[in-house]
């Protein structure tokens, strides 16, 4: 299936690059679309400690862009985890608002990039399923209606919309990698309770 550059649509930080143009040419499954990706802001603000910057969403973007551009699906794969690190942290199990519009890319991955991708977003989502929690302070971003709400809940969200693109990925019998027992992992996960009682339970 091919990759269509307005899958990732929605994904740039306006208050990065206001004026780049990010464009995709011969891309990963052949794409020939060369059109804009929509400019607009990620979630969240910076957090300094120092001269360290903790949380900088605008890396998030960046390996959106560079995710849409692999002309690999090494490089995809590379992207996906590039993605992962700039919206949480693994070694505290702590994720940022940017994860919100991040699962949707991630999803986005499941559905239309097979191989090393797939497996890596697949991956990610299992690792976060009730395990990770909102990092102090980010506990809260706006849903799609610009109400306020809880990061854990926003991303949940977002997952549970996307079960019919699980369900298809765990039918895949064409596909031989690991993804289709992830897949159906992940559907367990949401038959089996909500992300805050698995944490609760843990």
């Amino acid at each position: 299936m091919r990759i269509s550059v307005t899958d990732f649509a929605g994904f740039v930080p306006a208050t990065v690059h206001p004026t780049r143009d990010a464009r995709v040419g011969n891309r990963i499954h052949a794409c020939q679309s060369r059109s804009k990706l929509t400019l607009v802001r990620w979630t969240g603000g910076r957090r300094w400690i120092g001269s360290q910057c903790l949380y900088r969403p605008e890396a998030a973007a960046d390996a959106v862009r560079d995710l849409a551009a692999s002309v690999s699906v090494a490089g995809a794969a590379l992207a996906v985890g590039r993605l992962v690190d700039a919206v949480g942290n693994d070694h505290r199990g702590t994720l940022y608002p940017a994860a919100v519009p991040a699962v949707s890319v991630l999803l986005k991955v499941i559905r239309h990039l097979p191989g090393k991708p797939r497996i890596e977003a697949l991956g990610v989502l299992l690792d976060w399923w009730g395990c990770f929690a909102p990092k102090p302070g980010y506990a809260s971003t706006q849903d799609d209606d610009g109400r306020p709400a809880e990061v854990t809940e926003a991303v949940e969200r977002q997952i549970r919309t996307a079960a019919d693109v699980l369900r298809t990925v765990a039918s895949d019998r064409s596909d031989g990698s690991p993804a289709r027992k992830m897949a159906k992992d992940l559907l367990a996960l949401l038959d089996a309770g909500s992300w805050s009682e698995l944490a609760a339970s843990r």
